[in-house]
């Protein structure tokens, strides 16, 4: 697999492994990155970096479900940078 820039992914779409629109990456830390999908009742996910398959077409391509990865990296609050190192 080709290296990632993850400085390149900030405010790109999030794509599940099915295809599934998640949101957009918002922001980055040195083993997780935050997606959001949402303006007025965000939802947010920190997913760990080694869940990144690929980044084409201006897209960030996960190697898990949508339903796996709402069940396991979904975050109801919006104060996640305090943690985000972890």
């Amino acid at each position: 697999m080709k290296k990632i820039d993850f400085t390149q992914l900030i405010t790109k779409k999030v794509l599940t492994n099915d295809k599934k629109h998640l949101g957009h990456v918002d922001g980055l830390g040195s083993v997780y990155f935050i997606v959001k999908d949402g303006l007025f009742s965000p939802r947010y996910y920190k997913i760990p970096r080694e869940k990144v398959d690929s980044y084409q077409d201006g897209k960030v391509l996960l190697n898990i479900s949508e339903q796996d990865t709402k069940k396991q990296f979904k975050r109801k609050y919006p104060g996640y940078f305090k943690d985000v190192q972890g």
